[in-house]
């Protein structure tokens, strides 16, 4: 392991990337923000004074060339993560790049084809993953301690009276799915595997952006999962695996909570797991550590589940009939 902290970039200065650069402090032994980008000078300027960073760019690609940096993290909205990512790749800088990582699977297929080719460490920043209650969900349940799953239930629904522009613009990837139900279905994923069948009913508006989503899918074990993502309502945001000795139940906020409930025949039992921060300083950690042994996959963040659940996205899209500009054939009619 190097002694030398690993130099992180920035691109966007938005909230995302707000929480994360104050996450990042907690692991300043190890981590340094050397750099932040924004289409504006400005905001890059005054993000770059916010938390000490030395160098503010106007454009990525000034970043990406200015040789002050390890790995880079993307905030931006998700349109622009693709050209950002590959870029970096193939300048031989590491990416943590927020989720999901492209609007297809085909695009993500190609990033990773580009870093396995540069030798480069791409991630996405799935941070519910890395997070330590979730991970502690999913030793109890690998444990055996409510048998073999069958059942998954999760929701990710929120309302607010004045949304972000961005969640209801079909250019910048708006809509339930891309924001709220890939939670769902990567904790679905996690628990039971990639699904035999799956059936999705959505409601969108005139735009065609999905303001309303359910997911049913299907397992060749007998399992069956029910998923939820919305805009219109306040949903209980949780999420709960069942087998025939028990149930594990995160609670609201499922994709970053406190605890967890287990219940089996011994009767209900609360877990909790010490946490600190806001919680994002778990994925960078987790790159870190295998950047420092030079890999090119985080095995948190694996690279097939990322394809995998964007092939699910797609396919969801193209059951309801939300569409994205540069969508392709390969989504189908």
């Amino acid at each position: 392991m190097g002694v030398d902290r690993v130099r992180w970039g920035i691109v966007a200065t938005g909230n995302i990337s707000t929480s994360f650069t104050r996450d990042l402090k907690l692991l300043a032994d190890d981590a340094v923000v050397t750099a932040v980008t924004s289409r504006a000078q400005d905001r890059a300027d005054k993000f770059a004074a916010e938390f000490g960073i030395e160098n503010a760019y106007d454009d990525y690609r000034r970043l990406l060339d200015s040789g002050t940096v390890d790995v880079i993290y993307i905030g931006t909205p998700h349109p622009q993560h693709y050209a950002v990512a590959r870029a970096a790749l193939q300048a031989g800088i590491a990416v943590l790049c927020e989720k999901p990582v492209t609007l297809t699977a085909k695009q993500a297929r190609d990033l990773i084809t580009v870093a396995a080719e540069h030798k480069t460490l791409f991630a996405e920043a799935m941070w519910m993953r890395t997070n330590p209650v979730i991970q502690a969900v999913f030793a109890d349940l690998a444990s055996g301690v409510i048998g073999e799953p069958q059942q998954v239930v999760a929701d990710f629904a929120f309302h607010k009276p004045s949304l972000p522009a961005r969640l209801l613009d079909p250019a910048l990837g708006g809509g339930s799915l891309m924001d709220g139900g890939i939670y769902p279905m990567t904790f679905t994923y996690m628990a039971l595997g990639r699904p035999a069948e799956i059936k999705a009913v959505g409601s969108l508006n005139e735009d065609g952006v999905d303001l309303n989503v359910a997911m049913a899918w299907r397992y060749d074990s007998g399992a069956v999962a029910a998923l939820t993502c919305g805009l219109r309502s306040q949903n209980p945001w949780t999420a709960a695996i069942s087998g025939p000795d028990g149930s594990l139940l995160l609670p609201h906020r499922f994709h970053h909570p406190e605890y967890y409930v287990r219940s089996t025949a011994a009767g209900q039992e609360r877990i909790d797991v010490p946490m600190h921060g806001l919680g994002y300083h778990y994925e960078a950690a987790d790159v870190m550590r295998a950047l420092r042994h030079g890999l090119v996959e985080v095995p948190s963040l694996p690279h097939a589940a990322t394809i995998e659940i964007l092939d699910l996205l797609d396919e969801t899209r193209r059951q309801i009939g939300v569409r994205y500009p540069g969508d392709n054939e390969d989504l189908g009619g």
